[in-house]
């Protein structure tokens, strides 16, 4: 089998993107679930892919040469370790763990989580050809194109013909790797309740990672290795060391499940302050700032999905919380660093387009309460009625395209999304519960100009509002009810550039159903580019406010999320709605220049 793509490297960082969203993905959805604060959780992310992504960079490298390479943006630095990942990203851990504080449920989550990340980035490395396999013309054998680095040293070696196209036939070990990582994860999540200790689940996984990478290393041609060929007894040093790691954490573990009083990552009773997650922010800044030329734009969108929400949390909290009041404005100055240095890590002299193709896949999870009120009857001031209230809990998943074209200083977007996802709605006074598949299709339009912007659409589908309904009637099952089609329109006014105010009724990748379907904003894009805005709004049918942002951190790649803060319309029991968290990354094609 030929592996040929047109641009190998394009599919790589998607992989990449997705394996890291993939992550960020499940651990804000269990945060959400579990109700955890999530500028910790997101503070906890932004420390572990910030330390994992510059281990694996950092792996490939002579500590030597490392001054250089943080220093430059030399193509000499290229290569990428998931060991180093792996390693780096642990000590991240650790250091955020013992900042704030995992719980045990946390801890799992990463356990069989980066498995299953790495295994999607290894699918990237196949198709880009990195990493091959030995001499293999079996069953499932590959053969990659000219100008890969299997070509280059097959041709190098004398294997292939100088006027060959393809490689000699390799081992699919990128496929291999997969296989085997996504198996551990399915291991690792099927055996966590059998450990006793915190971390447990955690080194079990790392452990069986090591020895994988032992077995596997046997398929990988030694040149398409960043590291030394240094053979000890017929093997390499690399594969000793990762048989010498497998069986270090694997009696490690051992040995710390036996030790009933020893805990290595305990829970915090107590969250971090908010001095120090504000000292911790500003750390995280100096050293993006001191990596930034090592890291690629979709190394940095991985970072700054995350470390910007923290940073927009940080400051509605400090100017929300009574007890924060005396430290407002000098607090304010300090938290300007983040964006300071997001602003370095902006593509220089990007290339203004006059039309392209859009692509988006994104995230909707979270839970908020209703009110139902129903049975109406007599009372003594007249009408009065019964109460029922729900707990929804919902994730929406969607994809969207849309083609964009600027005339003069007007944008004219034309597009449609779809969404689909599920809803678990449970009666608290009773804890009955029910789920439905809720999804829509949504084609729309927007005309942007530089003071004035309108847009329009419709919603089709099975859909859900979440609003506080008085059903005139005696039975609370006429509340339960989709709504089939609903239409959507957009407004704004002010420069997008600098400051501007916006109405949306609905305009949301995904499907904002079940509940965020009305809301306005005020934002900026700080003197850049539309393409960029730091936004804090209002959603008016759930009473509660809400920050955004979004970022175009290549001529490809862009980001957005959204984090709605919690309800507290609601005191009953212990079921008050958590934050809700939206997400999506985006990616531009066949550009038309200017």
């Amino acid at each position: 089998m030929e592996v040929s793509i047109g641009n190998p490297q394009l599919f790589f960082k998607a992989s990449y993107l997705i394996a890291f969203g993939f992550l960020f993905g499940v651990v804000v959805y269990k945060s959400l679930k579990q109700g955890y604060r999530m500028r910790s959780i997101l503070l906890i992310l932004s420390i572990v892919s910030l330390f994992a992504i510059t281990g694996s960079r950092l792996f490939t490298i002579p500590v030597s040469d490392w001054l250089d390479a943080l220093t430059t943006s030399s193509q000499q630095f290229s290569n990428r370790s998931a060991v180093g990942g792996l390693l780096f990203g642990l000590l991240g851990l650790l250091i955020a763990q013992r900042l704030l504080g995992f719980n045990k449920s946390i801890l799992n989550l990463y356990a069989w989580g980066a498995p299953m990340a790495l295994g999607i980035v290894k699918l990237g490395c196949f198709f880009n050809g990195c990493c091959y396999g030995q001499l293999y013309s079996g069953f499932g054998s590959v053969q990659y194109p000219k100008g890969t680095q299997a070509h280059l040293h097959h041709w190098y070696s004398g294997l292939i013909d100088v006027e060959s196209l393809i490689s000699a036939s390799v081992h699919p070990v990128q496929i291999y790797d997969s296989l085997f990582l996504f198996f551990i994860a399915f291991l690792v999540y099927k055996s966590q309740k059998y450990w006793k200790k915190n971390a447990s689940s955690l080194l079990f996984s790392v452990g069986l990672f090591f020895l994988m990478r032992f077995g596997i290393e046997f398929l990988r041609d030694p040149n398409s290795s960043q590291f030394n060929t240094w053979h000890v007894f017929g093997m390499r040093m690399f594969h000793w060391s990762m048989l010498m790691y497998g069986v270090l954490v694997v009696l490690i573990l051992l040995w710390y499940e036996k030790r009933r009083s020893l805990e290595w990552f305990p829970e915090r009773k107590n969250a971090l302050s908010f001095q120090n997650e504000f000292m911790v922010t500003i750390l995280i800044s100096m050293i993006i700032y001191t990596v930034k030329d090592l890291f690629t734009g979709y190394e940095l969108i991985v970072v700054w999905m995350k470390f910007i929400p923290v940073v927009i949390l940080l400051v509605y909290s400090l100017f929300t919380e009574v007890q924060l009041k005396e430290y407002r404005w000098i607090t304010s100055i300090f938290l300007i660093a983040p964006f300071v240095v997001f602003a370095q890590t902006l593509p220089k002299d990007t290339i203004k387009t006059t039309k392209y193709h859009r692509f988006d896949v994104g995230g909707s999870f979270g839970n908020y309460i209703n009110e139902v009120m129903f049975d109406p009857h007599q009372g003594t001031c007249g009408t009065t009625y019964n109460y029922e209230y729900y707990k929804q809990v919902y994730q929406v998943f969607g994809l969207g395209y849309s083609q964009v074209v600027t005339k003069k200083k007007t944008t004219y977007t034309v597009g449609a999304n779809v969404s689909g996802g599920n809803i678990k709605s449970t009666r608290l006074r009773t804890n009955e519960s029910r789920s439905d598949f809720v999804y829509a299709i949504n084609p729309y339009f927007k005309i942007d100009g530089k003071w004035i912007g309108v847009g329009g659409g419709i919603q089709v589908g099975s859909l859900r509002i979440n609003k506080d309904l008085t059903v005139d009637s005696g039975s609370i099952e006429d509340a339960d009810k989709d709504y089939n089609i609903t239409p959507e329109f957009y407004f704004r006014v002010g420069p997008r550039k600098y400051f501007d105010a916006d109405f949306n009724y609905g305009f949301l990748i995904p499907s904002p159903y079940p509940t965020l379907y009305m809301r306005s904003s005020v934002g900026s894009a700080f003197g850049l580019s539309e393409d960029y805005s730091l936004r804090g709004g209002y959603i008016w049918n759930l009473e509660t406010p809400y920050i955004s942002a979004k970022a175009l951190v290549s001529d490809h790649f862009g980001v957005e999320v959204m984090y709605i803060f919690k309800e507290n319309n609601f005191e009953i029991l212990d079921n008050k709605a958590s934050g809700k968290f939206v997400f999506s990354v985006n990616y531009r094609f066949g550009q038309s220049e200017k």
